[in-house]
């Protein structure tokens, strides 16, 4: 008969840290058994399923708060992938209706909210939405330039028109410099007569 393995505790929190990286076969070879042995430990000590339970867990807790954030932050893939992981939304149209959205006057956020709420009534696809999401920000990326070409052309536009004040500034000196000349010389003719 042979002897049953026993994990220590020093093991038993290297399971918790492995957890969250590998699979069950791969701690087993870690450790140097099979799979099947693992199976047995987890069994006979509870304590080595709850250190794997926990390890994965904190592992799936930590990967959670970063998609939040990708989410947060506007991603659509991540929204996506969390809403089919954990909202049941699928990938298929439900439908094999043609959707037209208009943009119109819509701003980007508005399209890709309009495109989320078709998805999750079943109206059209992921591929569809991800397709509607790339439209709606290169439409935005067009209105952003296009207010850049306004901005920078009405920055020329007031360059042009400081340096055509700074002329005409220019001008009205010289006419003033050209009056009083006329005068003195006026004034001179007046006395030599």
């Amino acid at each position: 008969m042979s002897k049953k393995i026993t994990l220590t505790d020093d093991q038993i929190l290297q399971v918790e840290a492995l957890s969250a990286y590998l699979s069950i076969e791969q701690i087993a070879d870690y450790f140097g058994f099979s799979e099947k042995t693992f199976h047995e430990i987890k069994k006979r000590q509870p304590e080595v399923l709850t250190a794997y339970k926990k390890g994965k867990a904190k592992a799936i807790g930590r990967v959670a708060r970063k998609l939040t954030t990708l989410i947060d932050e506007g991603d659509v893939t991540a929204t996506i992938f969390y809403l089919k992981t954990q909202g049941g939304w699928s990938t298929e149209s439900k439908g094999t209706n043609i959707i037209k959205i208009s943009f119109g006057n819509r701003t980007a956020t508005e399209i890709i909210n309009s495109a989320l709420t078709a998805l999750e009534e079943g109206e059209i696809s992921v591929p569809e939405v991800q397709q509607l999401t790339g439209l709606a920000i290169a439409k935005m990326n067009i209105e952003n330039r296009s207010q850049v070409d306004k901005a920078e052309y009405q920055q020329q536009s007031m360059e042009e028109l400081e340096e055509f004040a700074a002329k005409m500034k220019e001008a009205r000196e010289n006419i003033k410099f050209f009056q009083e000349r006329a005068k003195r010389k006026k004034s001179l003719e007046n006395k030599d007569s």
